[in-house]
């Protein structure tokens, strides 16, 4: 595995809205990257372009300047149409709302995605069985969403978004809506699948605890990324208190709002 591979390559990235003739420039002359196999956090107070930055890698919106490449590919080049296929074949999503279909099974909502890459039946099975196990909920896979916990919940999302084999993992706030167990659990399970599957893993949060777990973490604010500190050889404490007092310095020793 070549944990060197460049995955996402962000340069100069900007994106201005326009309402009622003002302008405001939710991201600006933003860049990065990350490889393959990093897990990397960004952070910032409400209105700093985190989530805007984070639906312009979805290609969700679009950016009004700069490049933004995944797996080489300029995804602005890219028409609507083939943006629907590339986000198909290399990103992965894990939401806050998990966003799962309740009208399917634990099982089906996770096939899906691999029925519509028209992997053969066997094979989704096979996939299927293996990161369940993996993610601790084979005993759920013939329930539906409504009949189990946030967390399981949050880990079928998981398992949906790698099934496929995604080059990026894209979570907004993914654990926003758990209990301190559960969303310990989902963090483990991140880590998990940047270190064995090599995926890319990149991380919109507020919590300055989940933000411990990652490689990386980029503080953003007025939509720029204002510093970004590295792990290095830390412990989750040791990163976690970094983490910390970086927030208290870009706010002056203020509340950090989320």
């Amino acid at each position: 595995m070549d944990q060197k591979k460049i995955v996402l390559r962000i340069n100069h990235v900007g994106k201005v809205y326009k309402t009622g003739g003002v302008s405001t420039a939710a991201v600006h002359d933003v860049s990065f990257e990350m490889a393959k196999g990093s897990f990397v956090g960004i952070m910032g107070a409400s209105g700093s372009g985190k989530t805007t930055l984070l639906n312009l890698i979805a290609a969700i919106d679009r950016a009004d300047r700069g490049q933004i490449e995944i797996d080489g590919q300029d995804i602005s080049e890219l028409s609507e149409n083939e943006l629907a296929s590339f986000r198909r074949d290399h990103l992965g999503f894990v939401f806050q709302e998990y966003n799962l279909l309740d009208t399917l099974t634990v099982y089906e909502n996770i096939a899906l995605a691999l029925t519509i890459k028209r992997m053969p039946r066997e094979r989704i099975k096979r996939t299927v069985a293996d990161l369940a196990e993996r993610l601790d909920i084979s005993d759920v896979l013939s329930k539906f969403p409504y009949e189990i916990s946030g967390g399981q919940r949050q880990r079928c999302a998981c398992v949906r978004a790698i099934a496929a084999n995604p080059s990026l993992i894209l979570a907004d706030e993914p654990t926003g809506a758990l209990d301190s167990r559960s969303a310990k659990r989902l963090l483990d399970t991140f880590v998990m699948l940047s270190q064995t599957y090599g995926a890319a893993v990149l991380m919109v949060t507020h919590d300055a605890l989940s933000a411990s777990c990652c490689d990386k973490i980029l503080f953003m604010q007025d939509g720029t990324i204002q510093t970004s500190l590295e792990r290095g050889q830390d412990g989750t404490h040791e990163f976690f208190t970094r983490i910390l007092d970086t927030m208290a310095k870009m706010t002056g020793g203020g509340h950090y709002v989320s």
